[in-house]
């Protein structure tokens, strides 16, 4: 299956060090103009042909591991996702499968519960979207659906993921079968669910 992704590393990267100054402006300048992908919408595109590899090497090194402390930061930074403080932590997606058909989804990697609305007010909503939310410890849970998101956000946390072999790594391989089918499979059977609508 190939998948048919681009990513601009250099936009990326400016956007990591624009000054929160003038987080909508281009840099230099104090003319602003529409949101920045740090403060806007899921339009940082994952390429799932580097990801993968890298998510490959990433799944082994959490091998034995539970304990999340800087998971959520290794795996955006791998699947090239900003992790810089007030982003929107989605990356778009583009799958083909075997007939040619695309489809467009968004992956978010985050530490608390969605707002579905927000996928609208971010340009992030599109026919299906995948929510992981990884935390040390319990929260109530604050998912809120949308009547036009369809969304589905999977909730691990670390004292659950103690009773588990290999959580980390399993979440990641999930996130690989995610990038090459468009479906999302919790294999480590502790993940609550959350859907919208």
């Amino acid at each position: 299956m190939r998948v048919d992704i681009t990513l601009n590393y250099n936009e990326m990267q400016n956007d990591k060090n624009k000054k929160t100054i003038y987080p909508n402006s281009i840099r230099g300048t104090q003319r602003f103009t529409k949101p920045s992908r740090t403060n806007g919408g899921a339009n940082i595109q994952i390429n799932s042909e580097i990801a993968i590899p890298k998510l490959k090497i990433l799944a082994e090194k959490y091998n034995g591991i539970t304990d999340p402390f800087g998971f959520l930061t290794n795996l955006r930074n791998t699947l090239g996702i900003s992790d810089s403080e007030g982003a929107s932590k989605y990356g778009e997606v583009r799958i083909k499968d075997k007939s040619g058909k695309t489809l467009y989804a968004s992956l978010r990697i985050t530490n608390h519960n969605s707002n579905a609305e927000t996928y609208v007010t971010h340009d992030a909503n599109y026919p299906f979207n995948v929510s992981i939310l990884v935390r040390k410890n319990f929260k109530k849970n604050t998912f809120k659906a949308h009547k036009d998101v369809v969304l589905e956000e999977y909730v691990y946390y670390e004292k659950k993921m103690a009773k588990v072999e290999n959580p980390l790594s399993q979440i990641i391989k999930s996130i690989i079968e995610f990038l090459q089918t468009g479906k999302y499979i919790d294999t480590t059977g502790i993940a609550f669910k959350n859907t919208s609508p």
